[in-house]
């Protein structure tokens, strides 16, 4: 069974405009994104990496269809890893929307198999439904760095997470009507909400999780 990194789910694209979904999630999602959003003149940097300091490697102009390899957060934004004509690259998922198909002319490649992020944790042997990297720290007023996650989702608000520590390990957090109620951490999890982000804290450890992480939204 292959894995994916959140990739796309959907069976059927949908075509109205009125219904079209935005690269504003981190899992799930149309076949296809069709860049929208910039400004006259204006085009969109593919990247090598999902940060706008990472290496350009070409340029999507507006309107350009790409094939969805799914989104991830990344320094409190979403980027999108997408197939192009010329290779696959990441774009800022702000100005992504989906699309139908391009043309039967058109050819795009076809997409290499994803690999999970470095360091993904082990969970309990059944295969993650999305993986990922999220915000964290094991320490007291230190700032964030980025672990490595992978979760299985049970239902509506329901999901087990695994977050793998810097220092080796993993963190279960496990998640219930849409609250972390259970850890095999220090005590139970305590979480404030920020806009759609979990702040969870346990014991000295901070993770940031966004609810589609859980939700798959």
């Amino acid at each position: 069974m292959r894995r994916i990194w959140a990739g796309p789910l959907l069976a059927a694209l949908v075509a109205s405009p009125a219904l079209a979904d935005f690269a504003d999630g981190l899992s799930g999602g149309p076949d296809f994104w069709a860049v929208t959003g910039l400004e006259a003149g204006e085009t969109l940097a593919l990247r090598a990496e999902a940060s706008a300091r990472a290496r350009a490697l070409g340029k999507l102009a507006p309107g350009e269809v790409v094939r969805n390899k799914g989104c991830a957060m990344a320094a409190g934004a979403r980027w999108c890893l997408v197939d192009t004509p010329s290779g696959p690259g990441w774009v800022e998922g702000r100005f992504l929307r989906e699309s139908a198909p391009p043309g039967l002319d058109d050819s795009l490649p076809e997409p290499p198999l994803l690999t999970a992020p470095p360091g993904l944790p082990a969970g309990n042997g059944e295969p993650f439904t999305a993986f990922g990297t999220l915000a964290c720290t094991t320490h007291r007023g230190q700032p964030s760095g980025t672990c490595a996650f992978g979760v299985i989702r049970t239902g509506p608000g329901g999901a087990s997470l695994w977050v793998a520590l810097p220092a080796g390990g993993q963190r279960t957090i496990l998640f219930e009507a849409g609250k972390p109620v259970f850890t095999d951490g220090e005590g139970r999890p305590a979480f404030t909400m920020e806009d759609d982000l979990f702040l969870i804290r346990i014991g000295p450890e901070r993770f940031e999780v966004p609810r589609a992480v859980i939700d798959g939204g």
